[in-house]
């Protein structure tokens, strides 16, 4: 008896709402229509139209869409995405660089100075380590810390690959350097894990000829830096 009594005072309670002529204190009476695909979530003015053409204009807008001459301009899909990503190398992945193309220390350095290897040894934490205790994975992406040391390893490591005696298990019987003192692009493609262009042994071996003592370091650690660091 007492929820039917409920349930009557209910339906007189909704019957005089409706009855005084006051709108919903949700909506206020506005957006009468919230499933219409052209109205906003908070009317024209609060929130951005995005237009349902992905190569189109948000409406409203005088912003016109972007030529096809301009947006090629930008670049290809490859040049753009290494423009606009910035992934890195995972830790086993850059030990095995280093491992293959023959950075292995064993070069002489100036004293005091650590190897590559021993450098990425002692590195885990700023390349980006996972913390297993705590399960937290490697990171996906460089840290400024991370892509500094990098290129640490990198310019420590081209005193090995610089070596007259430098072999690369990934390239056996190649040489970066060769006996005429000058690059190679079997050598320079065997760095950088890609086909070395004209225009790549043309800039390194420039560097050489601008300085004879220390131009061919310089080169490989640029081209180390750019092959396995983002841009």
């Amino acid at each position: 008896m007492k929820r039917i009594a409920l349930t009557l005072v209910g339906v007189f309670a909704l019957a005089l709402g409706a009855c005084d002529g006051t709108s919903d204190t949700l909506t206020n009476g506005q957006n009468s229509n919230p499933r219409d695909p052209s109205s906003t979530a908070g009317g024209d003015d609060s929130t951005f139209n995005h237009s349902n053409d992905p190569g189109g204009t948000a409406p409203g807008t005088d912003q016109p869409a972007p030529e096809p001459a301009q947006a090629k301009l930008v670049g290809s899909p490859e040049v753009t995405s290494r423009l606009h990503g910035c992934g890195k190398l995972s830790i086993n992945s850059l030990g095995s660089v280093l491992s293959t193309r023959g950075i292995t220390g064993g070069a002489t350095r100036p004293t005091g100075i650590q190897s590559a290897p021993q450098i990425f040894t002692a590195s885990a934490a700023q390349l980006g380590a996972a913390n297993y205790p705590g399960r937290v994975p490697e990171a996906p992406f460089a840290s400024t810390s991370a892509l500094a040391k990098m290129f640490d390893i990198f310019t420590v490591g081209s005193y090995d690959v610089a070596a007259a005696n430098w072999t690369s298990t990934a390239c056996p019987g190649v040489k970066v350097v060769g006996t005429d003192g000058k690059f190679t692009k079997d050598g320079i493609s065997c760095l950088m894990g890609k086909p070395a262009s004209d225009e790549h042994v043309a800039i390194a071996n420039d560097a050489i000829a601008k300085n004879p003592t220390d131009g061919a370091k310089i080169a490989i650690t640029a081209l180390l830096a750019a092959a396995h660091t983002c841009q």
